[in-house]
């Protein structure tokens, strides 16, 4: 009877179990266990609800597995292999780039039902319209990252080119570029950039979303500003545009050249589908936007009360926010928004943790905290984050009840070996603050 009841058990959590675990040497040991969980496993791996998630091997391992596999000796007994190559239609990688347009081909002569390859991992976009990336739609890019500066335009059709040049007086940052090549790529998030020395911030992105064809990209769901100014018109156009389906926005600006307190404020408040939740927006991030010729003056207020109280509050559709173009001292400053009830998830950086952490434990509407940390080595997280950390959580008298359940800090460009000491910095405060089991904290490394 213990035995059945384990086996009952098992099979409830194999799921979990497969598409939580990245081991293909453990998945092998789950299917040696029986005959059932083998063909269990089997179905699994080639099907659609698993292959919304990377898959478990890279594509190198992938490509040496099907040549092992479908050699003369190995292909009769192709029903005893684990990965029933033959039956995936749908496949997920991410750390491949541009290999996924050969990839798909040298996937499709072994998986002769493979509809489409997924890519997960940010693609630079090339700005040739000559050249179908998704090879007639059979590769899917999910993120594509877009980056142009002075003598590198975004330029898809030389000849259109030159015409809006001389149109716009010889103003690059005035031209209105076509942006034919992002129909090349069909992806559901964008990020837009510039180089410091040689930047060019456009003023004129709404051609993102109509071709010279008026063909209309619907497909984006995200776009994310990076070292690139964000156009008040550029929104404008985005919030009234029929049919937008943004979910995420993250924007710049720059406090020493606009009033972005006036301006962007203004924006809002004078926009009905924002007031009027018609608009599909969830994820709002307000960044800041520093460039080589930025000065010392700074004239953006540290306190986001008033954007709180009198803008946000108007949209109930926004569950997650991001303040970092504020210097917030003081946690008080951020109390308005215990009223706003939608508001599930923040995003901080370093340099504000302190303080938008002490508020998430006073907030019972806040679930997760997202920190961002783009500069930091172990010894600054200690001091910065996890002293902070020890600190306002020894002085909360209400912790056995705590609604934030999720802290996530993501760093960029650091291997493993730096990982695992945040890693052991986390463990050895968690021997210190038992409270702090009740928290999910994550580190995620971007690459």
């Amino acid at each position: 009877m213990t035995k059945k009841l384990n086996i009952l058990i098992f099979n409830e959590i194999l799921n979990y179990l497969i598409f939580n675990n990245k081991s293909f040497q453990k998945i092998i040991e789950y299917s040696l266990l029986s005959k059932s969980i083998f063909k269990k496993i089997q179905n699994l791996l080639v099907s659609y609800e698993y292959n919304k998630f990377e898959f478990i091997l890279t594509t190198d391992e992938l490509v040496e597995y099907l040549k092992f596999n479908n050699n003369n000796n190995n292909n009769n007994n192709y029903n005893k292999k684990i990965i029933q190559y033959k039956d995936i239609e749908f496949i997920r990688f991410s750390n491949l780039g541009y290999q996924g347009i050969s990839i798909y081909y040298t996937l499709n002569q072994f998986c002769k039902n493979l509809k489409k390859i997924f890519i997960l991992d940010e693609i630079k976009a090339q700005f040739d319209i000559s050249y179908d990336y998704t090879q007639n739609n059979k590769i899917k890019f999910k993120k594509l990252s877009m980056s142009w500066r002075i003598g590198a335009p975004p330029v898809s059709i030389k000849e259109i080119y030159r015409e809006t040049f001389i149109e716009s007086n010889y103003t690059l940052s005035k031209c209105h570029f076509t942006f034919d090549f992002i129909r090349k790529y069909n992806p559901t998030k964008i990020k837009i950039s510039t180089t410091y020395m040689y930047f060019i911030n456009l003023k004129y992105l709404n051609n993102l979303f109509i071709s010279n064809n008026n063909k209309s990209n619907n497909k984006i769901k995200s776009i994310k500003f990076k070292n690139h100014k964000t156009p008040i018109n550029f929104l404008n156009f985005l919030f009234n545009k029929e049919g937008n389906e943004i979910k995420s926005l993250t924007v710049e600006f720059d406090p020493n050249k606009i009033n972005f307190e006036e301006k962007f404020y203004d924006f809002l408040i004078g926009n009905n589908n924002f007031k009027n939740n018609k608009i599909a927006l969830k994820k709002l991030i307000i960044n800041e936007y520093n460039s080589c010729c930025s000065t010392n003056e700074i004239n953006w207020s540290n306190n986001p009360t008033y954007f709180i109280e009198n803008i946000l509050k108007l949209n109930k559709s926004i569950n997650s926010i991001g303040f970092n173009i504020f210097q917030i001292k003081d946690y008080e400053t951020l109390s308005p928004l215990k009223q706003i009830s939608n508001i599930k998830k923040i995003y901080s950086n370093e340099n504000s943790f302190q303080v938008i952490y002490e508020h998430c434990l006073e907030n019972s509407n806040i679930k997760e905290l997202i920190v961002e940390l783009t500069s930091i080595n172990p010894i600054n997280f200690k001091n910065k984050i996890l002293l902070p950390l020890k600190t306002i959580t020894l002085f909360k008298t209400k912790l056995k009840q705590l609604s934030l359940y999720s802290v996530t800090f993501k760093f960029q460009n650091y291997n493993d070996y730096l990982k695992d000491s945040f890693n052991q910095e986390l463990e050895l405060l968690f021997k210190e603050i038992l409270i702090l089991k009740s928290i999910y904290f994550k580190i995620k490394i971007k690459k």
